[in-house]
């Protein structure tokens, strides 16, 4: 279902008599995701904002207005991976919807029951060819990359995202094909979207949610029981009233802790009611420590356990009364 949200007819009509010819930016995916990007740019009224193009890996597609237009970008993967959704983002608010959506003009996201994200300005060169990566830099192998991916996060044993499709692959891939009594042969496309569908299958319920009924942002970090020890991780920055997914894979009462704190201006609010100590970085970060922590460049957090988890998932809802109050 598209959702439309029109606050100025005079906005819709400049848009609309813009000239016909003018090429729209255009976006290339060398990530190992299945991403789905949306774009903003200013008008008379406010900020337009348009959602949701999907791209496939290694694939590139023109998105929103062209390039003499400033515009912002914000990415994210689909819900079919394990591990969460992944964002491309930067530092401008924009309200978006779950569906494909056109908003314009609007300022409170809440109001309207609509989600905040922030997006990147594009510089000038990006308005012509914006370019998605991750750190791996797969460039050119994003394709294989994905594939990879998508068949490691249906449940098939892929054991390392290099982008090079060596005998384990094709023989993953194989088994895929036999289980849905199908032969893709150099479909790449098409196997690639059956393994995506098959993916959010899955892990699209799965897992832990994590969503902000605040009015501010919140970042969180969750701790997970590993074999004999725990892995802790963070950090997922979660807009109000958006949701996030640090965890795609079935789970158990007792096995997962969260930290969160509400970020109010240059403040923190630290979540309560919470007694398990696991240690957490300033920034991005894994690790398995739980004591000690500043012997490693960690500090010492404290978690609270998610609430029952029922069919392998959970979902927690953080509130401004979860919070205690603001750190001096």
């Amino acid at each position: 279902m598209r959702h439309w949200i029109l606050v100025s007819l005079l906005a819709l009509a400049a848009l609309l008599a813009a000239p016909s010819n003018a090429r729209a930016g255009e976006v290339c995916n060398e990530t190992s995701f299945v991403i789905e990007v949306a774009k903003a740019w200013r008008t008379a009224d406010g900020l337009n904002v348009q959602g949701w193009t999907r791209l496939l890996p290694g694939g590139c597609t023109e998105v929103g207005p062209g390039p003499d237009i400033d515009q912002y970008l914000y990415a994210r993967s689909t819900q079919a991976y394990l591990g969460g959704v992944r964002e491309w983002r930067g530092g401008q608010p924009a309200c978006v919807d779950d569906d494909d959506f056109e908003i314009q003009g609007v300022g409170d996201c809440a109001a309207l029951g609509l989600q905040e994200r922030a997006f990147r300005r594009l510089s000038e060169a990006e308005r012509e060819r914006t370019v998605l990566a991750e750190l791996a830099n797969y460039g050119n192998r994003a394709e294989e990359a994905g594939l990879q991916r998508l068949l490691q996060s249906a449940g098939y044993e892929i054991l390392e995202i290099d982008g090079y499709t060596g005998r384990r692959t094709r023989r993953q891939i194989a088994a895929f094909q036999n289980d849905i009594d199908t032969n893709f042969d150099s479909d790449r496309v098409g196997l690639i979207e059956a393994l995506h569908e098959r993916a959010l299958q899955r892990n699209a319920s799965s897992g832990l949610e994590v969503c902000n009924a605040t009015r501010s942002t919140v970042a969180t970090a969750v701790a997970r029981a590993t074999g004999d020890g725990y892995e802790a991780r963070g950090w997922w920055r979660i807009e109000p009233g958006g949701c996030a997914r640090p965890l795609a894979l079935r789970l158990t009462d007792g096995e997962v802790f969260v930290h969160a704190r509400l970020l109010e201006g240059t403040q923190e609010r630290l979540l309560t009611a919470t007694d398990e100590i696991f240690c957490v970085g300033a920034g991005r970060f894994t690790t398995d420590r739980r004591e000690r922590c500043g012997d490693t460049g960690f500090q010492a957090a404290t978690f609270r356990p998610t609430p029952t988890v029922e069919n392998g998932s959970v979902r927690m809802e953080l509130r401004e009364e979860d919070f205690g109050e603001a750190l001096r």
